[in-house]
C-alpha cells in the first residue's frame, strides 16, 4: 500500500480509507469503527493504512474480529518506558507520533534497524492486537504472555520485507525456541528478546496462525499459574 498516496488524498479530503473527519483533529476510519485523534494528519492516513492491513492480519490468523469502537489517540507524551499502551476494557489506545517516538528510540530495540514511519504503524497493528484479546477467557488472572505473544507476532508479521529484513538483523537466535522460553518473567526482563524470540518461534511453526489459533482457544498456554 502506497502511504503517500493515502496522504495526498487524505489532505484532499478524498480518502477512500478515510470518512470524512467530524471534527478538526479527529477522523472515522472507513474499515471499521475506529476514530483516530491526531495532530499531523500522515499520521492519522498511517494509523488507518495500519488498521486495514492488521484486520485483514486477523483475519488470516483468526482472531476475533474489532467489534466495539476504538480510539486511537496520537500523542506526544506517554508514560515511560512506552511507545504505544492499550487501556483494557477501555477501547482506548494510545500511540506516540513518529516524531516522539525518535526521542525515545533505543539502538538495543529489537526494532531500531526499521524505519520510524514503518514502525510507528507496527506498534498501531501491536495495540490492536491487545484490543482484540481483551476479551479472550484466561485460566488464570492474567495471561500477559499470551496476549504480548500475540501483539509481537501482528506487529512483526505487518512489517513490508525491507523492514522485516531489518528486524530479523538484530536477532541472533539459530536454534528452535520452546513455550518455555516465552514466559511472563522473561517478558519482563527482557522484551526485545522476548520480541525475538517470540517471531522465531512463530516461524518456526509448521503455520504460525494455526498457533496464535491455539493460544486464543486455549488450546495452547504459555503463561504460568501463580504459586
Amino acid at each position: 500500500m502506497d502511504i503517500s498516496k493515502i496522504i495526498t488524498t487524505l489532505i484532499a479530503a478524498t480518502s477512500p480509507l478515510i470518512l470524512q473527519p467530524a471534527a478538526a483533529a479527529v477522523i472515522t476510519c472507513s474499515a471499521a469503527n475506529v476514530t483516530v485523534t491526531y495532530q499531523q494528519v500522515e499520521n492519522a492516513a498511517i494509523a488507518c493504512a495500519a488498521l486495514q492491513q492488521t484486520m485483514a492480519q486477523f483475519e488470516t490468523c483468526g482472531l476475533p474480529p474489532l467489534i466495539n469502537p476504538i480510539s486511537i489517540n496520537i500523542v506526544e507524551a506517554l508514560q515511560a518506558g512506552y511507545v504505544g499502551l492499550y487501556h483494557l476494557g477501555k477501547d482506548k489506545i494510545e500511540v506516540l507520533s513518529p516524531s516522539a517516538m525518535l526521542e525515545r528510540w533505543n539502538a538495543d530495540s529489537a526494532f531500531s534497524g526499521v524505519d520510524i514511519t514503518t514502525f510507528f504503524k507496527s506498534a498501531i497493528t501491536h495495540e490492536l492486537s491487545h484490543a482484540a484479546t481483551d476479551d479472550i477467557p484466561c485460566p488464570f488472572a492474567s495471561c500477559m504472555a499470551r496476549d504480548e505473544y500475540i501483539a509481537y507476532a501482528m506487529q512483526v508479521l505487518s512489517l513490508d520485507p525491507d523492514a522485516l529484513s531489518a528486524f530479523e538483523e538484530t536477532s541472533h537466535i539459530d536454534r528452535l525456541i520452546s513455550t518455555d522460553e516465552l514466559s511472563p518473567a522473561i517478558m519482563f526482563m527482557a522484551p526485545n528478546l522476548f520480541a525475538q524470540k517470540v517471531w522465531a518461534h512463530f516461524q518456526q511453526r509448521d503455520d504460525g496462525c494455526a498457533f496464535i489459533g491455539q493460544l486464543v482457544r486455549g488450546e495452547s498456554i504459555i503463561d504460568i499459574a501463580p504459586f
